[in-house]
């Protein structure tokens, strides 16, 4: 008896402790989001059901049920396809949703299977699958299951995705390739990063937020937007917007100055144009923001507005701390911290810093500053990545979020924890994004990686 409770007992310290560390892990959320001109498709899927949405002028939901379990999905004008695995018989079963007619099909395809990377898009007539066997090489399907052809690349398939209006790109090794007269083609420029969501025909975002603009036969990178995560964007007049947590940023596409920004009650996870208003979409639930509404960063009295925001950009470019309040009331800078207006974020806190100590350390004229904790007012104690300050004065309400060196799991010192939960997130089984991005990026290139790792480690 003795020796079965020993043995029930180191199984489950092992358990324990091949789980991940961090609270964000998010893989497996069984969730699919994309967005073109018909509008924002919302997928949940489970075992051999799926809930689908399309967000547009008149919203559309229904629930599918099929034979087999759903790895996978896509949508693309109007069309959610299912892709379904059948180890057993190494075949994969997919379904066809038309969306506007309620109309379900599906077929089989014999020896094709899913890696858990494996990339697959759709455009008006056709289903692209990246063969399991070659990374180099697609399968193409009609939406009936009839075979029509092979497509292979020099190099690896990183991204698949069909465009806006039409069409699809695939991104694979640094090139990035159109399809048109049933051939892909390259297109020169700069190289790209995958993953990629199309903004508009020819505007594309990466899930890091870097932008690329295709012209002719031509792809060009213009500039890097704030983006927590992979979401679609879209383009109105010329203006990029991009969900960013709970925010929604306009950038102008040309010159990639960031122009106004939109602030949501929830998190936003995609956007679509619809006519004048932006359409955005959370994890359940849409609602529709005219521009008018969103919040100018460029002053109405500025009547050198150009040469202003060139000044803007120096000051950026020189590292300065400064957040120019939208009202122009005040200013919130800090001599000991970084504080980036753009995201509204305040950055570079040491760890183990006291509520008083970061007040002290703050400037703030005209304002009152309260901080918060998951809602709740935070009055002592040790700040931590992901507190929110709210600075409010009687014309605006300002939120910035707290980042702490090293500290990703929001606890407000650095421990092994935030080393497992990093190398968590450099081994693919956990993700954080947003603000503790930026608290794990502890050596300020940029990004959260490997170097980040051994840095955090030499500094416990």
């Amino acid at each position: 008896m003795r020796r079965m409770l020993c043995i029930c007992l180191s199984i489950l310290l092992f358990i324990l402790a091949v789980l991940p560390t961090s609270a964000y892990v998010i893989q497996n959320t069984k969730t699919y989001q994309s967005a073109d001109d018909t509008g924002v498709y919302s997928v949940r899927f489970s075992g051999g059901h799926a809930d689908i949405i399309r967000y547009c002028e008149h919203t559309i939901s229904a629930g599918v049920d099929v034979s087999f379990p759903i790895r996978s999905v896509c949508a693309y004008r109007g069309k959610a396809v299912l892709l379904c695995e059948d180890v057993k018989r190494a075949q994969m079963s997919v379904y066809v949703y038309d969306v506007d007619t309620d109309f379900l099909e599906g077929f089989a395809i014999n020896d094709l299977l899913l890696y858990n990377n494996t990339d697959f898009a759709c455009d008006n007539g056709a289903i692209y699958i990246e063969n399991y066997r070659d990374a180099h090489e697609l399968i193409a399907y009609s939406y009936r299951g009839d075979y029509l052809g092979r497509y292979r690349f020099d190099g690896e398939i990183n991204a698949i995705c069909g465009g806006y209006r039409g069409g699809v790109f695939v991104a694979a090794g640094d090139t990035f390739y159109t399809l048109s007269g049933g051939r892909f083609s390259a297109l020169s420029g700069d190289s790209v990063e995958a993953p990629l969501f199309p903004a508009d025909s020819n505007a594309f975002v990466s899930g890091y937020g870097a932008v690329y603009v295709v012209d002719k036969n031509s792809i060009s990178y213009r500039f890097t937007a704030d983006m927590d995560n992979g979401a679609a964007a879209c383009v109105i007049d010329h203006i990029l917007y991009v969900p960013c947590g709970s925010a929604i940023n306009a950038y102008e596409l040309d010159t990639g100055e960031k122009i106004a920004y939109y602030r949501a009650a929830g998190q936003v996870i995609s956007v679509y144009a619809d006519g004048d208003a932006v359409i955005a979409v959370g994890d359940s639930s849409a609602f529709s923001v005219r521009r008018s509404d969103f919040t100018s960063l460029i002053s109405e009295n500025d009547t050198n507005g150009e040469e202003s925001r060139q000044d803007d950009r120096s000051n950026t470019e020189r590292g300065d701390n400064t957040a120019q309040n939208n009202t122009g009331t005040g200013r919130i800078t800090s001599d000991v911290y970084r504080v980036d207006s753009n995201r509204f974020y305040i950055c570079d806190i040491p760890p183990q810093t006291t509520v008083a100590a970061l007040k002290r350390n703050m400037r703030f004229d005209g304002y009152n500053l309260t901080l918060y904790r998951d809602n709740t007012v935070k009055k002592s104690g040790n700040v931590g990545t992901g507190m929110t300050a709210v600075f409010s004065s009687a014309e605006s309400n300002d939120t910035y979020e707290l980042a702490v060196i090293g500290d990703i799991t929001g606890e407000g010192n650095r421990n092994s924890r935030d080393m497992n939960t990093l190398l968590d997130y450099l081994c693919g089984a956990a993700d954080f994004n947003g603000v503790y991005t930026v608290a794990a990026d502890v050596n300020n290139d940029g990004k959260a990686d490997v170097c980040d790792a051994a840095v955090l480690k030499s500094m416990m």
